[in-house]
């Protein structure tokens, strides 16, 4: 989900109290399809369950290419874009998130190594708060801004 003028992407962090494979990290909203959905429906299903965004405030634009996760085992991704209509509060809705925040895709810079609360050192961008984007994440970003959608900020 983009938003504003410049624009700002729609992040939530995986719960880090919770155990799992993602504990910790800044992604996009987003999950499994299932049966009978498509996968903007699945998409819009998952911005509502994951930060309370109505689906009928989104505008779809459109899909990008698939992306894989580097880690074993590979999950293949299927980014959606979407553009708000309005301002929203996008809040946390159950407990799978623990944070619902707006990154600026202007203040993205170049990866570098920084400190993530639950895997320790890895490639990446440190957001205020000690929120790290890196991995999926931060490449769906870079390709949104290689294809010309947002120009890529250096430091």
């Amino acid at each position: 989900m983009l938003y504003g003028n410049p624009p700002k992407v729609l992040m939530v962090r995986k719960n880090c109290l919770v155990s799992g494979r993602f504990s910790c990290d800044l992604a996009f909203p987003g999950g499994h399809i299932k049966k009978d959905e498509t996968y903007i429906d699945a998409a819009l299903r998952e911005a509502w369950e994951e930060a309370d965004v109505f689906p009928r405030f989104v505008d779809i634009l459109g899909v990008m290419d698939v992306h894989e996760t580097s880690s074993q085992p590979k999950l293949r991704v299927l980014p959606v874009i979407g553009i708000l209509k309005g301002p929203i509060d996008a809040k946390p809705k159950d407990s799978e998130v623990d944070h619902v925040i707006w990154v600026s895709l202007d203040s993205i810079r170049e990866p570098r190594l920084v400190f993530h609360p639950i895997r320790g050192y890895v490639n990446g961008f440190m957001l205020p708060g000690n929120m790290v984007i890196w991995g999926l994440s931060y490449r769906i970003i870079i390709d949104l801004k290689q294809k010309g959608y947002i120009k890529l900020t250096t430091s």
